[in-house]
Order: C-alpha cells, then structure tokens, then sequence
C-alpha cells in the first residue's frame, strides 16, 4: 500500500523584470515599453526578496492493490439520518 502527500509551499517575492524595446526612435521604443502591461517572454527577472509564508501537507492518494478498489469498497457505506423531520 503507497500513500502520498502534496506539500504545498506558499512564499511572497519581490521580483525585478528587466526588457529591452527596439524601435527605429527612442520615442516609439519609449511607446512600446509605456504599453506593455506584463513582461514578456524574453524578460530577465531577478529576485530582490523573499519570505517564506507558509506550507501545508495534505493526503492526496492512496493505492491498494495495485490502485483497484474491490467492488464492495467502492462508495459510501453509512445510512445517514434523515434532518429535518420530525415526528409529531
């Protein structure tokens, strides 16, 4: 029987990206670069800082023979009770 885990880990970054823009003037490579929203592909990106936040583990799988269930441990077994009703 394997079981596995995810660990989730959760960091805030400070990040600097750096891009060049080529055009035939300095004003329209100037333009380029003002109406860029988000780097681009070819964009250097340099960490200045990071700190750790946080991180969680939690069960994701597990196999039993060879990853089958059998047919009577497929689904749930309980009854459960009826909310809502009362009896009068």
């Amino acid at each position: 029987m394997v079981k596995q885990v995810q660990k989730d880990f959760f960091y805030e970054i400070a990040a600097k990206f750096s891009e060049i823009f080529e055009d035939d003037s300095t004003e329209k490579a100037v333009k380029k670069a003002h109406l860029q929203n988000t780097p681009g592909k070819d964009a250097k990106i340099t960490i200045t800082d990071q700190r750790f936040t946080k991180s969680n583990i939690k069960v994701v799988g597990e196999e039993q023979y060879g990853g089958h269930r059998t047919k009577s441990d497929q689904g749930s077994t309980s009854q459960g009770k009826e909310s809502g009703r009362v009896d009068v």
